[in-house]
């Protein structure tokens, strides 16, 4: 199944990367197999990069449970695993979810081999950073929201590494 005109029939590319036809065109020149995806949202950039890759690894503050249904429609469910994280965003947390069941993003990340990252979570220049420093050992990682106006953050930090730009990404690579 075309994951994006799944999303597409069904209303769900707003707000994610897989709407974006520069994210799309760019999954058909990479090989990956194992990605950490930061800032899950509804999991639609997890169902499309799980297309490509053996794995997804991915992290959120919030757990938006649309997304199970979806993974599991699609066939990919045993392919994507998800953590919701412990952060600064506690009180933003606790009005959705307990605090119980959360991990460490650090502890997992280090604990996962993995060939290629995209970051799309928080989008302060600080919080772009820290997530970059967590996958960068992995040598591919992939930015979202390095056009928009309101996320001047993520287009500093990404043009302070020297990323290649294109539409609303950035990727950097060793």
């Amino acid at each position: 199944m075309d994951i994006y005109e799944y999303a597409k029939e069904n209303k769900l590319l707003s707000r994610s990367a897989v709407g974006g036809n520069e994210f799309r065109e760019f999954f058909k020149n990479i090989k990956i197999k194992t990605v950490v995806e930061i800032g899950t949202y509804k999991g639609i950039s997890s169902a499309y990069m799980a297309q490509f890759a053996k794995k997804v690894f991915t992290f959120d503050i919030r757990d938006y449970k649309e997304k199970y249904k979806l993974w599991q429609e699609l066939g990919i469910e045993n392919k994507i695993f998800y953590y919701t994280i412990k952060g600064k965003n506690e009180n933003f947390e606790g009005k959705f979810q307990s605090s119980k069941n959360k991990v460490n993003i650090e502890d997992v990340i280090n604990s996962i081999r993995f060939d290629f990252a995209f970051i799309d979570g928080e989008h302060t220049y600080e919080d772009v950073k820290r997530d970059f420093e967590l996958v960068k050992h992995c040598g591919k990682v992939l930015f979202h929201d390095v056009a928009k106006k309101s996320f001047t953050g993520v287009r500093k930090f990404v043009d302070e590494i020297g990323a290649e730009v294109t539409g609303n990404i950035g990727y950097w690579h060793k």
